[in-house]
């Protein structure tokens, strides 16, 4: 199957059709060789922290001071951390 990629609000997008089943929101480990072939790996990557969650984000994430207390509590249904 042949794609083509598109410029997208700044990036590189390469559409994969929809029956390859990949839900929207997948996180992938992308990697490229030294001939120029890209593997996208599926992970199953859930972040330990807010730092973690952020930390591609532009500019540096500070922890906010009100949010600290948060850190001790125990997920009680499906939260993610």
């Amino acid at each position: 199957m042949i794609v083509k990629s598109e410029l997208q609000n700044g990036q590189i997008v390469i559409p994969l059709p929809k029956n390859f089943e990949i839900k929207s929101g997948t996180i992938f480990e992308a990697k490229i060789n030294e001939h120029g072939i890209i593997t996208l790996t599926p992970t199953n990557f859930v972040p330990d922290t807010m730092e973690d969650l952020l930390k591609d984000w532009e500019g540096p994430y500070h922890y906010p001071n009100d949010l600290t207390e948060w850190d001790g509590i125990k997920p009680v249904g499906d939260e993610l951390w």
